[in-house]
């Protein structure tokens, strides 16, 4: 080997080297899941602590007291940190979507866990074992591969046809997770439209992520969704090497019904 062809190789192993750095995709699924995590702590726990007016007699004065105030500013920490989860998670199933070996099994396995995640979803949001106000985050993602299917097809056509197939894709993917309640609703299909326009460049997903996360949160944690953009900021593209695939489906359902016996055994709040 030349002193040339060496030096080849180890510019090529450094440049390899540099384009790994940063977050893969299992990294950033663990940022969602922990966050996640702390916003429905805030949100299932705490919130009900709160707002709930039945037997808790001796929690009450606690809250009323100066203390209560600290109490509420812990809540709304939960929940600011637990913004990053959503837009991160929409992320991903673009990753997903475009590297998935099955697109019909991936789409089969998010149906089949947001049909099992809903009873623990009524449980912990609504408090109640039927509940139609609103529908898990499954089948937003749900919708969001549909979305996402239209928006492929889309990017084939001539550039003014293109820009209205993909218009209309957005507008029936938001009115079908409108009309279906689902929890994110029209913001949801337009995080995941966005990252799958722009989120091929750090630029455009850090962008899409700070812009609608920001929205997206605004009126529930002041725009805290816009600290999703750090971590998209430093994806480095790779997949990640955890085999846990199904620990982060399995994780969702089984988090919400943890926390709903949290709430329920260890503070004594009935159902609905």
């Amino acid at each position: 080997m030349t002193g040339r062809e060496d030096s080849r190789q180890s510019c090529s192993r450094a440049a390899g080297s540099r384009r790994a750095w940063g977050l893969d995709g299992t990294a950033l699924k663990y940022i969602a899941m922990v966050s996640m995590l702390i916003d429905h702590i805030g949100a299932v726990v705490m919130e009900y602590l709160v707002f709930y007016r039945g037997g808790l007699h001796s929690l009450q004065p606690i809250l009323h007291s100066p203390e209560g105030a600290a109490i509420y500013r812990g809540i709304r920490l939960l929940r600011m940190l637990g913004r990053a989860a959503f837009p991160i998670y929409c992320f991903l199933l673009v990753e997903g979507f475009l590297h998935t070996r099955s697109r019909k099994k991936y789409g089969i396995r998010l149906l089949f866990f947001a049909f099992l995640s809903e009873i623990p979803f009524n449980l912990a949001v609504s408090n109640r074992l039927w509940s139609l106000e609103y529908q898990n985050v499954f089948f937003e993602l749900a919708v969001g591969l549909l979305v996402l299917k239209g928006l492929e097809l889309a990017k084939g056509l001539a550039p003014v046809s293109r820009e209205l197939a993909a218009g209309t894709v957005l507008m029936s993917g938001g009115l079908l997770a409108l009309f279906m309640r689902t929890d994110y609703d029209i913001t949801g299909i337009l995080l995941i439209g966005a990252f799958y326009w722009f989120g091929g460049t750090r630029k455009g997903r850090t962008a899409a992520a700070g812009i609608l996360g920001f929205l997206e949160s605004w009126e529930v944690t002041y725009g805290a969704g816009i600290l999703s953009a750090i971590p998209l900021f430093f994806y480095n593209g790779k997949r990640g090497k955890g085999r846990n695939k199904y620990l982060f489906y399995w994780f969702y359902p089984a988090h919400l019904m943890a926390l709903f016996l949290l709430r329920r055994y260890c503070f004594g709040i009935p159902l609905g």
